[in-house]
């Protein structure tokens, strides 16, 4: 028999050990590169729904794509499309259709032939009259490079690719593109045998006795006390005031981040007026219960910053930054697990406005050299949840992780991918496989630093799903979930008074607790197949 420690991991496994097998399921093709080829590979799936995926007739089956002249070319034995004379964006399409309920993943190589850009993938959809984009890269001249995404759509439609790059100046080249179907039971295969393979390993127990004899008939017990793929929370100072909510944080994570009580303008709102009485008090009761805490965060350049750094002229700020680093690591160095360093400096670079191109690199050998321990992290929000924002896809992503590596000192770095999650209504599920995909060619580990849904009616089931990708793929080490309860509310992650979550049929003990009273109800409830769509249960504190 095989118990687990804590209704936390109890959950944990139910969501993400079971689930549906289909047999003879179509691999997902989880490879990637973040490296520019001489050549592109060939287009994986065999380009799936693509039609003339390589090139190989020709331009056959690809239409000119606004004012633009197409041709095919090879080169070094290479067949590819080219898009040149552009006056616009614009360049080369495919038509197709597009089915509501399936899970579709894309890939392409693109190629300039002057300059740098960001090349970006997207299918417009007919029936909501909408444009996805499905992907994008940052493309040079003189070698190919690999985009990597996805979508869903809510309508069955008539759908069309389109390749963009505003560098009009420049010919756009296009090959192995693909473009593979996937159910929603064979996407959730390929998911539940990446976690056989990647999150288990097999224990044998021999018992003995004194003499080295095999004992037979023995019974056994194990119960899991701590995994080892990180489950976190984010919370507030709030759990210094609330018995009932530190039990419930305490039995379910492994993990702490807090809210804002280490950020810079909670501890020093007025210059030279430090108080870290509340993180100290904070730190102290997750050490007394043996959870482990992320420092979050050292610098944020955000606007919301103290109005006395940003008037600040640069060499004061560099001064103050400096000191602020060493006042808040130096106290907490050996304690935490990971730092938040520059937070978000890919949409607020401050401090690269300020002291030049390698202000952040600098920060992270500062960072580094103050605690040694701690894994410092890139922390930032879009890369995952919103292919849109350019100004943080993957690639770019990639470019900063780089930049930093490339500071003297600073090579052997190790340097922590945190993905903030801060998902809207409808995620991109195959999208946030891909980026993971992508950025797991850093070799650097990947966590969920801030995860969480916007409030909808398929919260619950959103949040499982991407918890689920994420649990899934090799590449990833851990989830924080930005979920802290605070006295007059949480941190978006309930709908008024009711809670709504996709169960396994079978048998259920629901708690319910209120964090104000410490009141709590338990109710063994049956959830089991009868064909209607919601079993409602009615619980009073």
């Amino acid at each position: 028999m095989t118990t687990l420690g804590n209704n936390g991991f109890i959950l944990f496994c139910s969501l993400f050990l079971a689930g549906y097998l289909v047999h003879g399921a179509t691999p997902y093709d989880y490879s990637a590169t973040i490296e520019c080829h001489t050549q592109p590979l060939d287009p994986q799936y065999g380009g799936g729904l693509i039609a003339n995926p390589g090139f190989d007739k020709g331009i056959e089956a690809w239409k000119i794509d606004g004012h633009v002249k197409i041709e095919a070319r090879e080169s070094s034995g290479n067949k590819f499309i080219v898009a040149y004379n552009r006056t616009t964006p614009y360049s080369v399409s495919q038509s197709f259709h597009l089915k509501k309920g399936l899970y579709y993943a894309f890939s392409a190589w693109v190629q300039l032939s002057e300059g740098s850009d960001t090349v970006v993938a997207m299918i417009y959809n007919s029936a909501q009259k909408t444009v996805i984009i499905v992907g994008s890269v940052i493309t040079k001249s003189g070698c190919w490079s690999m985009i990597k995404g996805g979508l869903t759509v809510d309508h069955n439609a008539p759908s069309v690719l389109h390749f963009q790059s505003n560098n009009t100046n420049s010919e756009l080249r296009v090959d192995s593109v693909s473009l593979k179907e996937f159910t929603k039971y064979e996407w959730q295969d390929n998911r539940l045998k990446n976690i056989e393979k990647v999150r288990k390993r097999s224990l044998r127990v021999n018992v003995s006795n004194k003499d080295g004899k095999k004992i037979g008939g023995a019974k056994f017990e194990i119960q899991q006390r701590k995994l080892q793929f990180v489950i976190g929370c984010a919370t507030p100072s709030s759990i210094l005031m609330s018995e009932s909510y530190q039990k419930w944080f305490v039995s379910r994570f492994t993990t702490a981040v807090f809210d804002n009580e280490m950020k810079w303008y909670y501890v020093e709102g007025l210059q030279g007026q430090e108080n870290y009485s509340t993180p100290d008090a904070m730190l102290k009761f997750f050490e007394d219960h043996g959870i482990d805490v992320r420092g979050h965060t050292v610098l944020w350049g955000a606007d919301n910053i103290q109005r006395w750094v940003k008037d600040l002229p640069p060499r004061q700020l560099l001064s103050e930054s400096v000191r602020r680093m060493g006042s808040i690591m130096s106290r907490y160095a050996g304690k935490l697990v990971a730092w938040d360093v520059v937070n978000e400096n890919l949409h607020h670079p401050l401090f690269e406005e300020r002291f030049g191109k390698n202000a952040s690199a600098m920060f992270y050998k500062i960072a580094s050299s103050l605690d040694s321990k701690a894994t410092m992290f890139l922390n930032e929000f879009n890369t995952l949840e919103h292919p849109g924002d350019m100004v943080s896809i993957p690639s770019k992503y990639v470019e900063k992780l780089q930049e930093i590596k490339a500071f003297p000192g600073n090579e052997e770095l190790v340097i922590g991918i945190g993905l903030q999650g801060h998902f809207d209504s409808h995620p991109n599920i195959p999208y946030v496989r891909a980026v993971f995909d992508l950025l797991g060619e850093t070799k650097m580990p990947i966590w969920l630093t801030e995860l969480n849904v916007m409030p909808c009616s398929n919260q619950a089931y959103y949040l499982e799903e991407i918890m689920r990708e994420a649990f899934a793929h090799p590449a990833v080490k851990g989830m924080m979930m930005w979920i802290g309860w605070k006295p007059d509310r949480c941190n978006e992650m309930y709908k008024e008074g009711s809670f709504e979550v996709k169960v396994f049929h079978g048998d259920y003990e629901i708690t319910v607790y209120n964090p104000k009273s410490g009141a709590n109800v338990t109710k063994e409830v049956q959830v089991y197949d009868d064909k209607s769509e919601t079993l409602h249960v009615s619980i009073s504190l």
